[in-house]
């Protein structure tokens, strides 16, 4: 008997001890515990009630136009971005890539990071450090899409709050950081240490990337996250809530931005916490709360399903994992 429990705690020790362990179950810990403190406060009944409540003729359309046509541009997005690194990849590659990795990225972000270089790797002969390099490159651009995006927005709202200022100084430090980074880096001596720092391939990408590199795809990817500002602009007045579209210009990228913190699966709690503080003007708790939920859960499943279509396509792909630090939106 007393062999069986050693056993037990045998098997059981590695898997607590296990840091990909902790790292999916941390983010899905943070996630419940936003959720239940928010409930804490809203009324669970009344919330579903706002759901039942919804014009779902409203919201379904534009939720399915927003993921076909993002699907689309978000494709187009990976592929400019490889083509402008003379790794040219045709559309339906890009088209079986992306799907892909919106089947296995619903379940495990990191993984389909993985694939994604496993792919460049296989099919383009891109080695994996330099394919690592390139995905952190094409997050970097996300990032940055989404900070000057909120920094337009908030200079045009010209908010009261002083949360919201104290975002946009921070939006703006932030950029200015950005730039003088990449600027340092492209101006580094190639020798000595300079060298060694410059020919890593996390960093080589972003002083090998010419200016026009950068505006062209930061460009498309702005393109890709104005669709989410329309659709945000029409889905919530399924939910009885009137939003004028210069606010939304300002609080749709700080949403997405949170979203991204790769501290809540799929944005769950921290995405519904985040438009009730944005919101809070336009609606009531019980409809932005209903609006959050449904929002995060038809992204996850309508991204699934289009990852099902190329299911097929799945086979000898690896299921290695990347360490990136951002979550892709």
């Amino acid at each position: 008997m007393g062999e069986m429990h050693l056993a037990h705690e045998e098997k059981v020790r590695p898997f607590l001890l296990n840091l990909k362990t902790w790292k999916r179950l941390l983010p899905m810990a943070v996630s419940c515990a936003i959720l239940i403190y928010l409930f804490w406060y809203i009324d669970i009944r009344q919330c579903f009630n706002a759901l039942m409540n919804a014009d779902m003729t409203i919201y379904v359309p534009s939720v399915l136009i927003l993921i076909i046509a993002t699907f689309l541009l978000d494709t187009q997005n990976l592929a400019e971005t490889l083509r402008h690194f003379q790794y040219p990849l045709s559309w339906k590659n890009a088209f079986i890539l992306r799907g892909v990795t919106y089947l296995i990225m619903t379940i495990d972000y990191s993984v389909g990071m993985g694939v994604l270089i496993y792919y460049l790797k296989k099919h383009l002969g891109v080695p994996v450090m330099r394919s690592t390099g390139l995905m952190t490159f094409f997050n970097g651009i996300t990032q940055k899409a989404l900070v000057y995006m909120a920094i337009i927005g908030l200079i045009i709202l010209s908010p009261a709050s002083a949360l919201l200022r104290n975002l946009l100084f921070f939006f703006i430090g932030f950029a200015i950081l950005d730039l003088l980074f990449i600027i340092v880096l492209k101006r580094l001596p190639s020798r000595g240490l300079a060298l060694k720092i410059k020919n890593l391939n996390l960093l080589k990408v972003f002083h090998e990337a010419p200016w026009r590199t950068y505006g062209i795809l930061l460009f498309w990817r702005i393109m890709y996250y104005a669709f989410f500002i329309v659709f945000f602009y029409v889905a919530v007045r399924a939910f009885n809530m009137q939003i004028p579209l210069i606010a939304l210009i300002a609080y749709v990228p700080i949403i997405l931005l949170v979203i991204s913190l790769p501290i809540a699966p799929g944005g769950f709690g921290t995405a519904q916490a985040t438009m009730l503080i944005l919101f809070k003007d336009y609606g009531t708790n019980m409809d932005i709360m209903a609006f959050g939920l449904t929002y995060t859960t038809s992204i996850l499943v309508l991204r699934y399903l289009i990852g099902l279509s190329f299911a097929k396509h799945i086979k000898g792909l690896p299921t290695g994992e990347v360490d990136i630090n951002k979550q892709e939106i």
